[in-house]
């Protein structure tokens, strides 16, 4: 492990120097006065310099040639000055690294960025004091190492997989760990040792007892030194969710208060279902089941109690973070209203396609659902528009169900205008270009600005800083480097985007609770099977992705049903709705409810369909099966009051802090 960064060891080159010329002086100076001996054994008496040896020999055949005497005697004292000047600058070498290591110990409440390629950059820019940065990059060659060594920041050219590194950078006193390298298992490698790293236990029984009786004598809480939170970069969805599933049943996981006391009462409830009132046990057990029941009803979930080191590891998907900033900050009816049911249809152009394009097109799926009632037309132009074909529908078989969806193979450099007019995407009402690199970005939108004029909008993120995106607004087309945008301490530490999603998820919860423990007093009462508990009865931190999903889509879908309610073009865009003061005596209005309903539960079908659910009479969950997957319309009244209810929450659910 180095202490800096790629100009590392230089001060070495002047013992080099030193050395390469001692040794050329030194052949010449023998080879005068030896001209008969092998090459080799003048160069073995000229190495015998550095141990300060073989200069008698040189005077063998008596006095020599001022010139020759005095290049010999420079080499002699050259060789000694070399082998001086190496010894102290290995032991100044040394020293810097104990002083380099003194000073990681004395760091506290630092970063540490694991990787330095484009996300890591990105985030390393946003961080204002440098010296609160320390940087894990194995790759020396990195040019980025030498510019943030110089604002100030702390280099190591190391292998974060290393468990000793993490271990010398004093991670349980830092703020936040960020496995940001390129490889996804690497990340999850890096978290994994940090998690070990920072929940080890002071070994020393003596040491514990004496810091528990000073914190006991001052009559101090003893602060918690291991909350760092370690935060990893997840590219692959199937993963990342696989991973949080397995999580769910690591020891310190099934310890969560909700899941382990939700657990219990549905246990005892059996238990009390299968005894009579006369049974010699009946009565501990309804204590039982009364004190869990008390626990459950005064369940807060902001406080919820699970392994403290658990809840502080976040998983982020940087192409889904991309995504979702692209969506709420330029989502298609930013630019053209959708207020009437007799609007047409939205239409939206994709060229180019990559894995932030992915996203952006699922976002699209999930929730372009406007007040008109009528699928949105999203046009895909690719060069492997066969191949994305078939994986998309693949991948969402029920899509159909949603949007209306036209994949074409055809490069986007080549269209033309008769290529718009055979596949009628001639009047789109916005452009999303997502090429994978960037100079397809420029060239593409290029290429919409030729065929569609300057009227139509075009978004175009890219992922390196260059002069293409050094203006974000020219005209209609708004140019932005997407990963200076999301990889940011607000929204890969704090977790901005996902925050109203996670208070929407615990407000439910406390709903949930009572829903259930009512249906469990029901079914004790009538002699009924005792149901089991939903599985999204969780913290956030252990729940599916399906349902992180639709909590966000809760959340972002009110922007859009705003939008559809407030007709000004001049009203701000809803990213926050909080933000501004809205009016909302449209609730009173039983029409627009209806409407905005329809759009809800629009909305939540998508969520189920891209999941794999299907529409079935019987309706079960574990089957993926639901009786309420079809039109607003054909619902009864009863399932509808659920989507008038969400949407007469909107003012709840923005307020949420």
């Amino acid at each position: 492990m180095k202490d800096n960064s790629s100009d590392s060891g230089r001060q070495f080159y002047i013992p080099v120097i030193l050395t390469v010329i001692t040794i050329f002086l030194g052949l010449i100076s023998f080879q005068a006065v030896f001209p008969d001996y092998p090459f080799l054994r003048k160069l073995y008496y000229t190495l015998q310099l550095f141990t300060l040896e073989s200069g008698d020999r040189f005077y063998e055949k008596g006095p020599q040639p001022l010139w020759i005497d005095i290049i010999f005697n420079l080499s002699r004292f050259l060789a000694i000055i070399a082998l001086i000047v190496t010894i102290i600058l290995a032991i100044l070498s040394v020293i810097q690294y104990r002083f380099f290591i003194f000073r990681l110990r004395w760091k506290k409440n630092h970063t540490i960025l694991c990787g330095l390629g484009g996300i890591g950059e990105a985030y390393a820019d946003t961080i204002k004091e440098k010296r609160k940065l320390v940087i894990i990059e194995k790759n020396t060659a990195n040019e980025n190492l030498s510019k943030l060594k110089k604002e100030g920041a702390v280099i190591l050219e190391a292998n974060a997989l290393d468990p000793e590194v993490l271990r010398k950078v004093d991670l349980p006193k830092a703020s936040c760990l960020l496995a940001i390298t390129g490889d996804d298992f690497d990340n999850l490698t890096i978290i994994d040792n940090a998690l070990a790293l920072v929940n080890m236990k002071i070994q020393n029984k003596i040491i514990e007892r004496v810091l528990a009786l000073i914190y006991k004598i001052f009559r101090k809480k003893r602060k918690n030194t291991h909350n760092v939170s370690l935060i990893a970069n997840v590219s692959s969805r199937n993963l990342k969710a696989a991973v949080t599933r397995e999580w769910q049943y690591r020891p310190d996981c099934l310890q969560c208060d909700l899941k382990t006391t939700v657990g219990n009462f549905y246990n005892v409830a059996k238990v009390l279902a299968g005894i009579g009132t006369k049974d010699e046990n009946y009565k501990s057990e309804r204590a039982k089941y009364d004190t869990l029941k008390t626990t459950l009803l005064g369940y807060n979930p902001v406080r919820a109690s699970c392994d403290v080191n658990m809840r502080n590891i976040r998983l982020f998907n940087i192409n889904q973070l991309a995504g979702r900033y692209i969506f709420l900050n330029f989502p298609p009816d930013r630019f053209r209203r959708m207020n009437e049911p007799s609007n047409s249809e939205m239409k939206i152009l994709f060229l180019g396609f990559s894995n932030i394009g992915e996203e952006l097109l699922k976002l699209c799926f999930q929730n372009c659902h406007h007040i008109n009632s009528k699928k949105t037309r999203i046009t895909l132009v690719a060069i492997d528009g066969n191949e994305l074909n078939e994986r998309i529908r693949s991948k969402y078989k029920n899509i159909d169900n949603l949007i209306e969806l036209n994949v074409i193979n055809q490069n986007p450099h080549h269209m033309t205008f008769s290529f718009l007019d055979e596949n009628d995407i001639k009047n789109p009402d916005m452009i999303y270009i997502s090429s994978a690199e960037d100079r397809f970005q420029a060239s593409y939108s290029s290429k919409a600005r030729e065929l569609f004029g300057e009227d139509v909008p075009i978004i175009r993120p890219f992922y390196r800083k260059n002069v293409l995106c050094r203006t974000e607004v020219n005209g209609k087309t708004h140019s932005f480097n997407i990963f200076s945008k999301v990889a940011c301490k607000e929204y890969l530490v704090d977790e901005l985007l996902d925050r109203r999603a996670v208070m929407v998820h615990n407000r439910w919860i406390l709903q949930a609770i009572t829903d259930y423990i009512d249906k469990v007093d029901k079914s004790l009462a009538s002699g009924k099977e005792i149901p089991e508990p939903k599985p999204t009865l969780a913290p956030w931190h252990l729940l599916d992705e399906e349902y992180r999903e639709d909590n966000r889509s809760v959340v972002d879908h009110i922007n859009i049903k705003l939008r559809s309610v407030f007709t000004s073009d001049g009203l701000p865009f809803f990213v926050d709705p909080a933000s501004i003061k809205l009016n909302f005596e449209f609730l009173k209005n039983a029409s627009i409810i209806d409407h905005l309903a329809d759009m809800e539960h629009r909305r939540w079908m998508a969520n189920k369909f891209l999941c794999g659910w299907v529409f079935d009479e019987q309706r079960n969950d574990s089957e993926k099966k639901h009786n309420c997957l079809k039109d607003f319309y054909e619902l009864d009244e009863t399932t509808k009051d659920y989507d008038r209810q969400q949407v007469k929450e909107m003012p709840e659910i923005i307020g949420l802090k």
